[in-house]
């Protein structure tokens, strides 16, 4: 006993004598060495980093690799107010191979935790993570269980299994519950952190393949007649349904009228593939024949698309009387904002109505 004292009284004079930061040090290389246990990887890495306010709450939040969004464990401790010492710990069970962070760790949990399998799935394969700009691992919350976690303080305290200092915790939580919506927390990190550039970048692309082709198809009459016959009528212009020679102004207008109002980005990238001949200022191709969805690709998107595009415009312009272009263009700011600015220019038509 008397040399068990000793040494007891020799590590806290030793631990007295260490310095805040050496002190600090140690606890962090202490963590490390917990998280660096083969049994718990793998550890992810932070894409980006912010601060989210959830519900008017803060967190420090990240996207990982693979575009899972997590907020800090450790930040959803101190803002719930839960007590904790030293790096973020876990206690594990080693009947279930689960790992309990300390903000679900409390024995009175253990039911409500259960309870959940996806919560469940997420003790037994915890996700951590390292910063931008830090070595040091931590344990990340991902924004599509936080709800369930929530759900675990709320429904024991229902039950009355709590204490006094738990109770005041689980009404945070059921203030933090009320004011969660689950969709919106991923689009919430993402603002924060910066990465909704990243995932616009990479959802474009998506889009991009789903509706347009990598080359060309075959030319087949797309617009039907009924489109050009309207648009002429409300033009002012006399139809000539034997020709099918445009004005550039037409195609134009086409583009204004039908192509830009397909998803964002789509019609960049088609005039992009189909650039203007410099010299005739036509495309050498047609616009719809990048669009996916023809005979050869039914599952495409484009192609019909485009069809209701085209059918929704023939549908104002029937709508509006003969020549009254500005009553049509009224109709369309109204059926399709945002405003896309002056869609006719009165000089056009006046120079490229057919003498009567």
């Amino acid at each position: 006993m008397a040399d068990g004292s000793k040494q007891k009284r020799g590590g806290l004079a030793r631990a007295t004598a260490l310095t805040p930061e050496r002190r600090k040090e140690i606890a962090k290389e202490a963590a490390e060495r917990r998280w660096s246990n083969k049994d718990i990887k793998p550890v992810h890495h932070a894409l980006d980093e912010g601060v989210v306010d959830l519900a008017g709450m803060k967190f420090r939040c990240a996207v990982l690799d693979g575009e899972i969004r997590v907020i800090s464990g450790t930040e959803f401790m101190r803002v719930l107010g839960m007590y904790r010492s030293g790096a973020l710990s876990t206690r594990r069970t080693e009947e279930d191979g689960m790992h309990f962070p300390l903000y679900l760790a409390q024995k009175n949990l253990r039911p409500f935790i259960l309870e959940d399998e996806t919560l469940v799935h997420l003790l037994r394969h915890p996700i951590r993570y390292r910063g931008e700009n830090s070595s040091s691992i931590a344990e990340g919350i991902p924004g599509t269980v936080l709800r369930r976690l929530l759900s675990v303080w709320v429904r024991a305290h229902a039950a009355g299994v709590l204490g006094p200092s738990q109770e005041k915790i689980a009404e945070k939580a059921q203030s933090f519950l009320n004011g969660l919506a689950d969709l919106a927390i991923d689009a919430l990190i993402d603002e924060a952190t910066g990465y909704q550039k990243r995932r616009a970048h990479n959802n474009l692309q998506q889009l991009l393949s789903a509706y347009v082709l990598p080359e060309f198809r075959p030319y087949h009459t797309k617009f039907p007649i009924s489109y050009y016959e309207q648009l002429y009528r409300v033009l002012g212009w006399k139809f000539d349904a034997s020709s099918s020679a445009r004005s550039l102004y037409i195609a134009r207008l086409t583009n204004k009228l039908v192509y830009s109002r397909l998803p964002p980005g789509v019609h960049d990238e088609i005039k992009r593939r189909n650039p203007p001949d410099p010299v005739t200022k036509r495309r050498k191709k047609k616009n719809f024949q990048l669009l996916t969805g023809g005979k050869d690709d039914p599952d495409g998107v484009g192609d019909p698309h485009l069809d209701d595009l085209i059918k929704s415009t023939i549908t104002l312009l029937r709508a509006t009387p003969a020549g009254q272009w500005k009553f049509f263009e009224m109709l369309f700011k109204q059926a399709y904002p945002p405003d896309q600015g002056e869609l006719f220019i009165s000089q056009e038509i006046e120079r490229l109505a057919a003498p009567e």
